[in-house]
């Protein structure tokens, strides 16, 4: 049983410089050091004629685990977070180290008369028997209040960039 999330993020540039701004090295290493957790680093960054790839690395420390994860993964939780853009939005696939399930989902950057909104579909799928779904919900509530640190972050960031 996979569990599913929907977000949108409005930002008030074009998709094409949003686009640019998410895979720059500088911003990834700005919004790791701000919002990554402990040890966050930017692992690999790559360019090709499909678009740029990021691998990230993220912690969440072991207090912000619930308890009943924190029983079968004590010691916090490192994510491997891989982000694929290409000239329409892209895709996301990140995995626990350690620990079963992944969490994958497709992006969208679409134009709006304000700039742009940034939509993202993701799915959780613990694999657990019987806690899976509680796992599930631990996950997608955490990467939704993830995300909406990580877009305040860049709202903040593209305003510290404007004013340089």
């Amino acid at each position: 049983m996979a569990s599913r999330l929907a977000l949108q993020h409005r930002y008030p540039e074009p998709p094409e410089r949003i686009r640019e701004v998410l895979t720059d090295r500088e911003y990834l290493r700005d919004k790791l050091r701000a919002v990554g957790g402990p040890h966050a680093e930017l692992m690999s960054w790559e360019r090709d004629e499909r678009g740029v790839t990021v691998v990230l690395h993220q912690a969440v420390p072991e207090d912000a685990v619930p308890s009943f994860v924190r029983a079968a993964l004590p010691g916090g939780l490192t994510i491997r977070r891989t982000e694929t853009w290409n000239s329409s939005g892209g895709s996301v696939h990140a995995v626990v180290d350690g620990a079963p399930g992944t969490i994958t989902g497709v992006m969208h950057l679409e134009p709006d008369a304000a700039g742009c909104v940034l939509g993202a579909e993701l799915t959780a799928d613990a694999g657990l028997p019987l806690i899976g779904g509680k796992v599930e919900k631990a996950i997608t509530d955490g990467v939704a209040a993830l995300m909406e640190t990580e877009y305040r972050f860049t709202l903040e960031w593209l305003r510290n960039s404007a004013a340089t």
